[in-house]
């Protein structure tokens, strides 16, 4: 294979390219839902395919086939290459690539059960399993939906820079959905976990706490009260953390972004974006999440990035072309869906740095506010630096205690504006929130996470209108 695609990068040169790479993949996957005690999909597939991607004269093109071979790769090369040469004259932002030192490597999947050896009927019984548990937790649930993914392939990254990596990859993902409803109130709880491994994700998986614990946040939702809307001192925990790093902030690290104009940190390098307490970043190189990644896409080797130390923003995320925009160095994060597709730049996983503040310090500091807990999306508007995030249960800090339970809520505002108030940063961390980011298309797996946060003045959303507090 590697003297084909050095051929193939050889007539891109003669063509006239001034960079080319290609990447080549082929993998397998199943999935399995099961929903209300039938099973809703079970499935598998498998394929393979290739991508090559050209720079000429300023211009990129792209072409991707299903079909490995010299001939049709070759006629890859000439459709990038007219692509790129008939875009030319139109760009009026030419594409560059950042120099690289060329990586040779051989990567094998890390796991302890290779997910093709376990019998599909063991991994079609581990859901039902799961969401039977769920199901049966308490009879006000309705709703139950389990599913399990895997994936396992092997993909080659070469350019003519002279990079040549061959890499396996595994990687499962479980996941669990509880509705529960009494009278006009429905409410629903998520659990998921995914990474970057073998089947002993589920081996590892206590079935019935992960199960009945789902189950019961839906339940006790149920008595939960409407929850206040106004402006409040609120402590979050390490999930709804993960979700304003990664979708308040991250989004507007991602250089693509910034060039663009769509971010609200461009031109702000050096400059305070958040409290001294606040160090953000987004390191690749952590183990075993599910983000975790030694190359990115473009045979970059993957590094720590510290995007804010201390409250000021040092730097951003970089694909090799805006890499050469910014005039740095790449440092691994161009990503791509698969080999259909071009990377881009992304996160891989990110979090606040913990600091040593203890949770039950938190609270007691906050007379009157809220702890929020829990969260499975969130939204941003990049180019405005407006954010908003999902809570998953809210209760009332009074007076250090937590009290009144309450449902449907979520945090919104400013995302700069909102990191500058952060007032305490606890000493713990974690990461639950591993899973696919959407953009462009284009979907990778990620994780964020972080410690307990305390933030003042932070605007929450509602049922109950006008409040200023938990209790009026």
């Amino acid at each position: 294979m590697r003297d084909l695609l050095e051929r193939v990068l050889q007539h891109a040169r003669d063509l006239g390219a001034q960079f080319a790479d290609i990447r080549v993949s082929e993998g397998a996957g199943t999935g399995v839902s099961v929903q209300d005690g039938t099973a809703d999909k079970v499935g598998t597939a498998s394929g393979q395919g290739a991508g090559v991607r050209v720079l000429v004269d300023g211009a990129w093109g792209f072409a991707p086939t299903r079909n490995v071979e010299e001939a049709e790769l070759m006629r890859c090369v000439q459709d990038a290459i007219s692509m790129a040469r008939a875009a030319a004259p139109l760009v009026s932002d030419p594409g560059m690539v950042a120099e690289i030192e060329p990586v040779e490597d051989k990567l094998e999947a890390q796991f302890r059960v290779d997910p093709r050896e376990v019998p599909l009927e063991e991994r079609v019984s581990a859901v039902f399993e799961l969401e039977k548990l769920a199901r049966e937790t308490d009879p006000r649930i309705v709703n139950t939906v389990a599913g399990y993914s895997d994936s396992s392939g092997s993909r080659i990254i070469a350019n003519t820079a002279g990079t040549y990596i061959e890499a396996s990859d595994v990687r499962c993902s479980l996941r669990l959905s509880v509705t529960a409803q009494e009278g006009d109130v429905r409410q629903s709880a998520l659990k998921s976990q995914s990474n970057g491994r073998g089947y002993e994700l589920v081996q590892d998986v206590d079935p019935e706490d992960f199960a009945t614990k789902t189950a019961e946040k839906a339940v006790d939702l149920l008595s939960a009260r409407r929850a206040p809307a106004g402006k409040f001192d609120v402590v979050i925990d390490p999930i709804i953390c993960g979700l304003l790093v990664h979708e308040a902030f991250g989004h507007n690290c991602e250089a693509d972004a910034v060039w663009s104009g769509h971010s609200i940190l461009k031109g702000k390098l050096g400059e305070k974006v958040a409290a001294d307490t606040v160090t953000i970043v987004d390191d690749p190189t952590y183990a075993d999440l599910n983000g975790t990644l030694k190359y990115d896409d473009e045979g970059v080797p993957a590094g720590r990035h510290a995007l804010v130390e201390d409250g000021s923003l040092q730097g951003y995320l970089h694909t090799l072309e805006t890499a050469a925009r910014f005039g740095v160095a790449p440092g691994g994060s161009g990503r791509a869906q698969g080999s259909f597709d071009a990377p881009i730049v992304r996160m891989s996983n990110t979090y606040i740095e913990p600091r040593d503040w203890t949770l039950e310090e938190m609270l007691a500091e906050t007379k009157r506010g809220l702890y929020l807990s829990g969260g499975h999306w969130g939204y941003v508007f990049t180019a405005r630096g407006q954010f908003t995030c999902n809570v998953e249960h809210a209760y009332a800090i009074e007076d250090g205690d937590l009290t009144t339970h309450y449902r449907n809520v979520c945090i919104s505002g400013l995302t700069l504006e909102t990191l500058q108030k952060v007032t305490h940063v606890g000493n713990d961390l974690s990461f639950e929130l591993g899973g696919m980011c959407g953009k462009d298309g284009q979907s990778v797996p990620v994780d964020a996470g972080g410690p307990h946060l305390r933030i003042k003045d932070v605007v929450v959303g509602g049922q109950e209108g006008g409040a200023q507090g938990p209790e009026e």
